[in-house]
Protein backbone atom coordinates (compact mmCIF):
# COMPACT_ATOMS: atom_id res chain seq x y z
CA UNK A 1 0.00 0.00 0.00
CA UNK A 2 1.35 3.43 -0.93
CA UNK A 3 2.12 5.96 1.75
CA UNK A 4 -0.57 8.28 0.39
CA UNK A 5 -3.19 5.55 0.79
CA UNK A 6 -1.93 4.72 4.28
CA UNK A 7 -2.05 8.37 5.29
CA UNK A 8 -5.56 8.73 3.85
CA UNK A 9 -6.76 5.64 5.73
CA UNK A 10 -5.17 6.92 8.94
CA UNK A 11 -6.79 10.34 8.58
CA UNK A 12 -10.22 8.90 7.73
CA UNK A 13 -9.97 6.26 10.45
CA UNK A 14 -8.96 8.80 13.05
CA UNK A 15 -11.78 11.09 11.93
CA UNK A 16 -14.36 8.28 12.11
CA UNK A 17 -13.25 7.17 15.57
CA UNK A 18 -13.18 10.74 16.85
CA UNK A 19 -16.56 11.47 15.27
CA UNK A 20 -18.21 8.34 16.67
CA UNK A 21 -16.80 9.05 20.10
CA UNK A 22 -17.95 12.68 19.93
CA UNK A 23 -21.45 11.69 18.77
CA UNK A 24 -21.74 9.02 21.45
CA UNK A 25 -20.69 11.51 24.11
CA UNK A 26 -23.07 14.09 22.68
CA UNK A 27 -25.95 11.59 22.77
CA UNK A 28 -25.09 10.54 26.32
CA UNK A 29 -24.84 14.18 27.37
CA UNK A 30 -28.20 14.92 25.76
CA UNK A 31 -29.90 12.01 27.51
CA UNK A 32 -28.40 12.99 30.84
CA UNK A 33 -29.35 16.61 30.33
CA UNK A 34 -32.84 15.74 29.12
CA UNK A 35 -33.46 13.47 32.11
CA UNK A 36 -32.21 16.20 34.40
CA UNK A 37 -34.54 18.62 32.64
CA UNK A 38 -37.49 16.25 33.22
CA UNK A 39 -36.59 15.93 36.89
CA UNK A 40 -36.25 19.69 37.30
CA UNK A 41 -39.61 20.14 35.57
CA UNK A 42 -41.11 17.57 37.92
CA UNK A 43 -39.53 19.36 40.86
CA UNK A 44 -41.16 22.62 39.72
CA UNK A 45 -44.52 20.81 39.48
CA UNK A 46 -44.11 19.54 43.02
CA UNK A 47 -43.22 23.03 44.27
CA UNK A 48 -46.35 24.44 42.64
CA UNK A 49 -48.38 21.61 44.18
CA UNK A 50 -46.75 22.20 47.56
CA UNK A 51 -47.98 25.80 47.61
CA UNK A 52 -51.55 24.56 47.17
CA UNK A 53 -51.17 21.96 49.90
CA UNK A 54 -49.57 24.42 52.32
CA UNK A 55 -52.46 26.83 51.72
CA UNK A 56 -55.03 24.13 52.50
CA UNK A 57 -52.97 23.03 55.53
CA UNK A 58 -53.13 26.59 56.88
CA UNK A 59 -56.84 26.91 56.13
CA UNK A 60 -57.39 23.74 58.16
CA UNK A 61 -55.81 25.19 61.29
CA UNK A 62 -52.39 23.78 60.47
CA UNK A 63 -53.55 20.20 60.42
CA UNK A 64 -53.89 17.45 57.84
CA UNK A 65 -56.92 15.99 59.63
CA UNK A 66 -60.18 16.40 57.78
CA UNK A 67 -58.53 17.82 54.67
CA UNK A 68 -59.45 16.36 51.32
CA UNK A 69 -56.04 15.42 50.02
CA UNK A 70 -56.86 13.64 46.82
CA UNK A 71 -53.65 14.33 44.93
CA UNK A 72 -55.26 13.76 41.55
CA UNK A 73 -57.93 16.32 42.39
CA UNK A 74 -55.51 18.84 43.81
CA UNK A 75 -53.24 18.54 40.78
CA UNK A 76 -56.04 19.82 38.59
CA UNK A 77 -55.08 23.34 39.50
CA UNK A 78 -56.83 26.40 38.13
CA UNK A 79 -54.82 28.57 35.73
CA UNK A 80 -53.79 30.96 38.49
CA UNK A 81 -52.26 28.14 40.52
CA UNK A 82 -54.78 28.31 43.41
CA UNK A 83 -56.66 25.22 44.59
CA UNK A 84 -60.31 24.73 43.65
CA UNK A 85 -62.84 24.83 46.49
CA UNK A 86 -63.76 21.57 48.11
CA UNK A 87 -67.38 20.33 47.75
CA UNK A 88 -69.63 21.94 50.41
CA UNK A 89 -66.91 24.43 51.44
CA UNK A 90 -67.44 28.15 51.31
CA UNK A 91 -64.36 30.13 50.38
CA UNK A 92 -63.04 32.38 53.07
CA UNK A 93 -63.08 36.06 52.19
CA UNK A 94 -59.68 37.27 51.15
CA UNK A 95 -58.20 33.79 50.90
CA UNK A 96 -59.30 32.66 47.46
CA UNK A 97 -60.51 34.43 44.35
CA UNK A 98 -63.84 33.47 42.84
CA UNK A 99 -63.80 29.85 41.70
CA UNK A 100 -62.76 29.31 38.11
CA UNK A 101 -63.28 26.50 35.64
CA UNK A 102 -61.26 23.43 36.53
CA UNK A 103 -59.12 21.51 34.07
CA UNK A 104 -60.69 18.10 33.87
CA UNK A 105 -59.73 14.77 32.36
CA UNK A 106 -56.01 15.51 32.08
CA UNK A 107 -53.10 13.36 33.24
CA UNK A 108 -51.26 15.56 35.71
CA UNK A 109 -47.94 13.80 36.16
CA UNK A 110 -46.24 10.67 37.48
CA UNK A 111 -47.30 8.83 40.67
CA UNK A 112 -47.03 11.14 43.66
CA UNK A 113 -47.07 10.61 47.44
CA UNK A 114 -47.99 13.11 50.16
CA UNK A 115 -46.48 12.26 53.54
CA UNK A 116 -46.60 14.09 56.84
CA UNK A 117 -43.56 15.14 58.85
CA UNK A 118 -43.25 11.69 60.44
CA UNK A 119 -43.27 9.92 57.07
CA UNK A 120 -46.82 8.57 57.20
CA UNK A 121 -48.54 8.50 53.82
CA UNK A 122 -51.42 10.92 53.70
CA UNK A 123 -52.39 10.49 50.06
CA UNK A 124 -51.23 8.69 46.95
CA UNK A 125 -50.06 5.21 46.15
CA UNK A 126 -46.87 3.97 44.52
CA UNK A 127 -46.09 0.37 43.69
CA UNK A 128 -42.78 -1.30 44.52
CA UNK A 129 -42.11 -1.64 40.80
CA UNK A 130 -42.38 2.14 40.35
CA UNK A 131 -40.03 2.71 43.28
CA UNK A 132 -37.40 0.41 41.74
CA UNK A 133 -37.70 1.41 38.07
CA UNK A 134 -38.35 5.15 38.33
CA UNK A 135 -36.44 8.18 39.54
CA UNK A 136 -37.41 9.85 42.78
CA UNK A 137 -38.03 13.58 43.19
CA UNK A 138 -38.89 15.02 46.60
CA UNK A 139 -39.96 18.49 47.81
CA UNK A 140 -40.32 19.41 51.46
CA UNK A 141 -43.43 21.19 52.77
CA UNK A 142 -42.38 23.82 55.34
CA UNK A 143 -44.03 26.71 57.17
CA UNK A 144 -41.62 29.18 58.74
CA UNK A 145 -38.86 26.59 58.57
CA UNK A 146 -40.95 23.87 60.24
CA UNK A 147 -41.37 20.64 58.31
CA UNK A 148 -45.03 19.70 57.88
CA UNK A 149 -44.74 17.07 55.15
CA UNK A 150 -43.10 15.84 51.98
CA UNK A 151 -44.17 15.48 48.38
CA UNK A 152 -42.45 12.66 46.51
CA UNK A 153 -43.00 11.75 42.86
CA UNK A 154 -41.58 8.98 40.70
CA UNK A 155 -40.96 10.19 37.14
CA UNK A 156 -39.79 7.60 34.61
CA UNK A 157 -36.05 7.22 33.96
CA UNK A 158 -36.66 7.55 30.23
CA UNK A 159 -39.23 9.81 28.61
CA UNK A 160 -42.56 7.97 28.28
CA UNK A 161 -44.71 10.63 26.70
CA UNK A 162 -45.22 10.97 22.96
CA UNK A 163 -43.88 14.53 22.97
CA UNK A 164 -40.74 13.55 24.90
CA UNK A 165 -40.10 10.53 22.68
CA UNK A 166 -40.58 12.61 19.56
CA UNK A 167 -38.17 15.26 20.86
CA UNK A 168 -35.56 12.61 21.74
CA UNK A 169 -35.88 11.01 18.29
CA UNK A 170 -35.57 14.41 16.66
CA UNK A 171 -32.34 15.08 18.54
CA UNK A 172 -30.98 11.64 17.58
CA UNK A 173 -31.71 12.28 13.92
CA UNK A 174 -30.02 15.68 14.19
CA UNK A 175 -26.92 14.10 15.74
CA UNK A 176 -26.76 11.46 12.99
CA UNK A 177 -27.17 14.12 10.30
CA UNK A 178 -24.42 16.25 11.83
CA UNK A 179 -22.18 13.17 12.02
CA UNK A 180 -22.71 12.31 8.34
CA UNK A 181 -22.07 15.90 7.25
CA UNK A 182 -18.91 16.01 9.37
CA UNK A 183 -17.72 12.68 7.96
CA UNK A 184 -18.24 13.81 4.36
CA UNK A 185 -16.47 17.09 5.10
CA UNK A 186 -13.57 15.21 6.70
CA UNK A 187 -13.28 12.92 3.67
CA UNK A 188 -13.20 15.88 1.31
CA UNK A 189 -10.65 17.64 3.51
CA UNK A 190 -8.48 14.49 3.76
CA UNK A 191 -8.57 13.98 -0.01
CA UNK A 192 -7.47 17.58 -0.50
CA UNK A 193 -4.88 17.76 2.27
CA UNK A 194 -3.13 14.38 1.78
CA UNK A 195 -1.59 15.19 -1.62
CA UNK A 196 -0.37 18.56 -0.38
CA UNK A 197 1.20 16.92 2.67
CA UNK A 198 3.00 14.39 0.47
CA UNK A 199 4.31 16.87 -2.11
CA UNK A 200 7.59 17.44 -0.17
CA UNK A 201 7.97 13.69 0.26
CA UNK A 202 7.56 13.13 -3.47
CA UNK A 203 10.27 15.72 -4.17
CA UNK A 204 12.56 14.03 -1.64
CA UNK A 205 11.86 10.62 -3.20
CA UNK A 206 12.79 11.90 -6.65
CA UNK A 207 16.03 13.38 -5.30
CA UNK A 208 16.94 10.12 -3.54
CA UNK A 209 16.26 8.20 -6.75
CA UNK A 210 18.58 10.64 -8.51
CA UNK A 211 21.29 10.03 -5.91
CA UNK A 212 21.06 6.27 -6.44
CA UNK A 213 21.42 6.91 -10.18
CA UNK A 214 24.61 8.96 -9.52
CA UNK A 215 22.83 12.25 -10.26
CA UNK A 216 24.14 14.25 -7.36
CA UNK A 217 22.81 17.70 -8.26
CA UNK A 218 19.81 18.29 -5.98
CA UNK A 219 17.85 21.52 -5.80
CA UNK A 220 15.38 20.85 -3.01
CA UNK A 221 13.95 23.96 -1.33
CA UNK A 222 15.52 24.60 2.06
CA UNK A 223 13.16 27.30 3.37
CA UNK A 224 10.64 24.94 4.98
CA UNK A 225 10.65 25.28 8.80
CA UNK A 226 9.45 21.71 9.46
CA UNK A 227 11.15 18.29 9.48
CA UNK A 228 10.74 18.03 5.71
CA UNK A 229 12.82 21.18 5.33
CA UNK A 230 15.53 19.77 7.59
CA UNK A 231 15.59 16.53 5.61
CA UNK A 232 15.79 18.47 2.35
CA UNK A 233 18.76 20.45 3.63
CA UNK A 234 20.56 17.24 4.60
CA UNK A 235 19.85 15.68 1.20
CA UNK A 236 21.22 18.76 -0.56
CA UNK A 237 24.33 18.55 1.61
CA UNK A 238 24.65 14.84 0.85
CA UNK A 239 24.32 15.52 -2.88
CA UNK A 240 26.99 18.20 -2.77
CA UNK A 241 29.28 15.90 -0.79
CA UNK A 242 28.80 13.03 -3.22
CA UNK A 243 29.38 15.38 -6.15
CA UNK A 244 32.59 16.60 -4.56
CA UNK A 245 33.71 13.02 -3.94
CA UNK A 246 32.89 12.13 -7.53
CA UNK A 247 34.96 15.02 -8.82
CA UNK A 248 37.75 14.15 -6.40
CA UNK A 249 37.73 10.55 -7.59
CA UNK A 250 37.93 11.68 -11.19
CA UNK A 251 40.73 14.07 -10.33
CA UNK A 252 42.50 11.29 -8.43
CA UNK A 253 42.38 8.99 -11.42
CA UNK A 254 43.61 11.74 -13.73
CA UNK A 255 46.43 12.76 -11.39
CA UNK A 256 47.57 9.22 -10.69
CA UNK A 257 47.48 8.43 -14.40
CA UNK A 258 49.58 11.52 -15.05
CA UNK A 259 52.05 10.66 -12.31
CA UNK A 260 52.44 7.09 -13.56
CA UNK A 261 52.49 7.95 -17.25
CA UNK A 262 55.47 10.29 -17.08
CA UNK A 263 58.12 7.86 -15.75
CA UNK A 264 56.67 5.03 -17.82
CA UNK A 265 56.85 7.16 -20.95
CA UNK A 266 60.47 8.02 -20.19
CA UNK A 267 61.34 4.36 -19.56
CA UNK A 268 59.52 3.22 -22.69
CA UNK A 269 61.23 5.86 -24.85
CA UNK A 270 64.70 5.06 -23.57
CA UNK A 271 64.16 1.34 -24.05
CA UNK A 272 63.02 1.93 -27.63
CA UNK A 273 66.16 4.00 -28.26
CA UNK A 274 68.35 1.20 -26.88
CA UNK A 275 66.50 -1.41 -28.95
CA UNK A 276 66.99 0.70 -32.07
CA UNK A 277 70.68 1.01 -31.31
CA UNK A 278 70.53 4.78 -31.07
CA UNK A 279 71.50 4.87 -27.40
CA UNK A 280 73.97 2.44 -25.82
CA UNK A 281 73.11 0.46 -22.68
CA UNK A 282 75.75 1.78 -20.32
CA UNK A 283 75.97 2.84 -16.68
CA UNK A 284 74.56 6.26 -17.46
CA UNK A 285 71.51 4.69 -19.07
CA UNK A 286 71.08 2.28 -16.17
CA UNK A 287 71.24 5.22 -13.75
CA UNK A 288 68.44 6.89 -15.73
CA UNK A 289 66.38 3.70 -15.52
CA UNK A 290 67.02 3.52 -11.80
CA UNK A 291 65.89 7.11 -11.34
CA UNK A 292 62.56 6.53 -13.11
CA UNK A 293 61.99 3.23 -11.29
CA UNK A 294 62.69 4.96 -7.97
CA UNK A 295 60.15 7.63 -8.90
CA UNK A 296 57.56 4.94 -9.61
CA UNK A 297 58.40 3.15 -6.38
CA UNK A 298 58.06 6.39 -4.41
CA UNK A 299 54.65 7.08 -5.96
CA UNK A 300 53.38 3.57 -5.29
CA UNK A 301 54.66 3.70 -1.71
CA UNK A 302 53.02 7.07 -1.10
CA UNK A 303 49.72 5.80 -2.47
CA UNK A 304 49.99 2.71 -0.33
CA UNK A 305 50.72 4.72 2.80
CA UNK A 306 47.85 7.08 2.08
CA UNK A 307 45.38 4.25 1.49
CA UNK A 308 46.48 2.56 4.72
CA UNK A 309 45.97 5.82 6.59
CA UNK A 310 42.48 6.30 5.13
CA UNK A 311 41.34 2.85 6.24
CA UNK A 312 43.14 3.07 9.57
CA UNK A 313 45.73 0.51 8.55
CA UNK A 314 48.84 2.48 9.53
CA UNK A 315 50.34 1.06 12.69
CA UNK A 316 51.36 3.43 15.46
CA UNK A 317 53.51 2.56 18.45
CA UNK A 318 53.33 5.37 20.99
CA UNK A 319 56.10 5.95 23.46
CA UNK A 320 57.99 8.93 24.96
CA UNK A 321 59.96 10.55 22.12
CA UNK A 322 62.71 13.17 22.43
CA UNK A 323 61.31 15.56 19.84
CA UNK A 324 64.29 17.96 20.13
CA UNK A 325 66.80 15.24 19.23
CA UNK A 326 64.61 13.87 16.43
CA UNK A 327 64.21 17.28 14.77
CA UNK A 328 67.92 18.03 15.16
CA UNK A 329 68.94 14.80 13.38
CA UNK A 330 66.36 15.23 10.60
CA UNK A 331 67.39 18.84 10.00
CA UNK A 332 71.09 18.00 9.88
CA UNK A 333 70.50 15.10 7.48
CA UNK A 334 68.64 17.37 5.05
CA UNK A 335 71.00 20.34 5.21
CA UNK A 336 73.00 19.19 2.20
CA UNK A 337 69.79 18.94 0.11
CA UNK A 338 69.01 22.61 0.74
CA UNK A 339 72.60 23.59 0.01
CA UNK A 340 72.65 21.59 -3.22
CA UNK A 341 69.51 23.35 -4.42
CA UNK A 342 70.83 26.76 -3.38
CA UNK A 343 68.40 27.43 -0.52
CA UNK A 344 69.16 28.88 2.87
CA UNK A 345 67.95 26.64 5.69
CA UNK A 346 67.83 27.51 9.36
CA UNK A 347 66.03 25.95 12.29
CA UNK A 348 65.37 26.66 15.95
CA UNK A 349 64.25 24.07 18.50
CA UNK A 350 64.33 24.16 22.32
CA UNK A 351 66.08 21.28 24.02
CA UNK A 352 64.51 18.50 26.08
CA UNK A 353 61.05 18.41 24.49
CA UNK A 354 59.46 15.03 25.10
CA UNK A 355 56.06 14.01 23.76
CA UNK A 356 54.06 10.78 23.58
CA UNK A 357 54.24 9.81 19.90
CA UNK A 358 55.34 7.26 17.29
CA UNK A 359 59.05 7.81 16.57
CA UNK A 360 59.00 6.56 12.97
CA UNK A 361 55.88 8.49 12.01
CA UNK A 362 57.32 11.71 13.45
CA UNK A 363 60.45 11.20 11.34
CA UNK A 364 58.19 10.72 8.29
CA UNK A 365 56.23 13.88 9.19
CA UNK A 366 59.37 16.04 9.47
CA UNK A 367 60.80 14.57 6.25
CA UNK A 368 57.60 15.31 4.32
CA UNK A 369 57.33 18.89 5.60
CA UNK A 370 60.96 19.80 4.95
CA UNK A 371 61.18 18.08 1.55
CA UNK A 372 57.93 19.73 0.47
CA UNK A 373 59.32 23.17 1.45
CA UNK A 374 62.58 22.42 -0.37
CA UNK A 375 60.95 21.26 -3.59
CA UNK A 376 58.43 24.12 -3.80
CA UNK A 377 60.71 27.08 -2.97
CA UNK A 378 62.26 29.15 -5.73
CA UNK A 379 66.02 29.71 -5.82
CA UNK A 380 67.40 31.72 -4.19
CA UNK A 381 65.13 31.26 -1.23
CA UNK A 382 64.85 30.51 2.46
CA UNK A 383 63.30 27.70 4.51
CA UNK A 384 62.81 28.04 8.27
CA UNK A 385 61.93 25.44 10.88
CA UNK A 386 60.69 26.76 14.22
CA UNK A 387 59.60 24.60 17.18
CA UNK A 388 57.82 26.18 20.17
CA UNK A 389 56.68 24.52 23.37
CA UNK A 390 53.51 25.33 25.32
CA UNK A 391 52.12 23.77 28.47
CA UNK A 392 49.94 21.21 26.69
CA UNK A 393 51.25 21.00 23.13
CA UNK A 394 54.17 21.57 20.78
CA UNK A 395 54.00 23.67 17.60
CA UNK A 396 56.14 22.75 14.58
CA UNK A 397 56.28 25.58 12.04
CA UNK A 398 57.84 25.18 8.58
CA UNK A 399 57.76 28.29 6.40
CA UNK A 400 59.47 29.21 3.15
CA UNK A 401 59.87 32.06 0.72
CA UNK A 402 58.13 32.53 -2.63
CA UNK A 403 56.14 31.24 -4.31
CA UNK A 404 53.08 31.47 -2.06
CA UNK A 405 49.68 29.86 -2.54
CA UNK A 406 46.64 31.45 -4.12
CA UNK A 407 43.99 32.80 -1.78
CA UNK A 408 41.50 30.04 -0.96
CA UNK A 409 43.87 27.15 -1.67
CA UNK A 410 45.10 26.79 1.91
CA UNK A 411 42.24 24.43 2.81
CA UNK A 412 42.87 22.10 -0.17
CA UNK A 413 46.66 22.10 0.12
CA UNK A 414 46.46 18.82 2.07
CA UNK A 415 44.29 17.10 -0.54
CA UNK A 416 46.01 14.13 -2.23
CA UNK A 417 47.87 14.99 -5.47
CA UNK A 418 47.07 18.69 -5.14
CA UNK A 419 49.63 21.07 -6.62
CA UNK A 420 49.52 24.79 -6.92
CA UNK A 421 50.52 24.69 -10.59
CA UNK A 422 47.33 24.52 -12.60
CA UNK A 423 49.22 23.41 -15.68
CA UNK A 424 50.46 20.36 -13.78
CA UNK A 425 54.01 21.13 -14.90
CA UNK A 426 56.37 18.77 -13.11
CA UNK A 427 58.51 20.74 -10.72
CA UNK A 428 59.64 17.84 -8.56
CA UNK A 429 59.99 14.13 -8.40
CA UNK A 430 57.23 13.92 -5.79
CA UNK A 431 53.69 12.78 -6.39
CA UNK A 432 51.93 15.48 -4.38
CA UNK A 433 51.04 13.15 -1.51
CA UNK A 434 53.48 14.32 1.16
CA UNK A 435 51.23 16.89 2.82
CA UNK A 436 48.21 14.57 2.67
CA UNK A 437 50.18 11.85 4.48
CA UNK A 438 51.47 14.45 6.95
CA UNK A 439 47.91 15.44 7.78
CA UNK A 440 47.00 11.82 8.47
CA UNK A 441 50.00 11.41 10.80
CA UNK A 442 49.25 14.61 12.73
CA UNK A 443 45.57 13.70 13.19
CA UNK A 444 46.52 10.19 14.31
CA UNK A 445 48.53 11.88 17.10
CA UNK A 446 45.49 13.94 18.14
CA UNK A 447 46.88 17.15 16.65
CA UNK A 448 45.99 19.66 13.96
CA UNK A 449 47.76 20.97 10.89
CA UNK A 450 46.98 24.05 8.81
CA UNK A 451 48.46 26.14 6.02
CA UNK A 452 48.63 29.90 5.59
CA UNK A 453 50.69 32.58 3.86
CA UNK A 454 54.23 32.91 5.19
CA UNK A 455 55.86 36.12 6.34
CA UNK A 456 58.79 35.13 4.07
CA UNK A 457 56.52 35.29 1.03
CA UNK A 458 55.79 31.59 0.67
CA UNK A 459 53.78 29.02 2.61
CA UNK A 460 53.52 28.50 6.37
CA UNK A 461 52.71 24.97 7.56
CA UNK A 462 51.89 24.74 11.29
CA UNK A 463 51.46 21.37 13.01
CA UNK A 464 50.36 21.27 16.65
CA UNK A 465 50.91 18.03 18.58
CA UNK A 466 49.71 17.31 22.15
CA UNK A 467 52.54 16.49 24.56
CA UNK A 468 50.64 13.78 26.43
CA UNK A 469 48.38 12.16 23.85
CA UNK A 470 46.10 9.57 25.47
CA UNK A 471 45.92 6.67 23.01
CA UNK A 472 43.32 4.76 25.09
CA UNK A 473 40.65 7.43 24.50
CA UNK A 474 41.30 7.43 20.80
Amino acid sequence: MKLSHKLLVILVGFTCVSLLLSLALARWSFEQGFNEFIQNQERERLRSLSRVLIAEYRNNNNSWDGIETDIDRIQRVAPDGMPPPRPGMRPRPGNFPPPRRLIEDVSFGPPTLLMDASGEVISGRVSKEDENERNQVMVKLEINGELIGRLTSYPPKTPDSDVARAFSAQQLHAIIFIGLVSLIGSLILALGVTPRMLNPFKAILQSVKGLTAHQYKTNLPEDRPDEFGELMRHINTLGNTLEAHKNTKSQWLADISHELRTPLTILSGEIELIKAGIRPLDQKQLASFDQEVSRLSLLVEDLYQLSLSDIGGLSYHFSPVDLSLLILKQSESLTHIFETKGLSFRFSCPSDITINADHQRLKQLMLNLLVNACEYTDVPGTVELLVTEQSSHVSIIVQDSAPSIAQGNAAVLFEPLFREDASRKRRTQGAGLGLSISKQIVEAHGGTIRASASSLGGVNITAELPKNFNTEKN
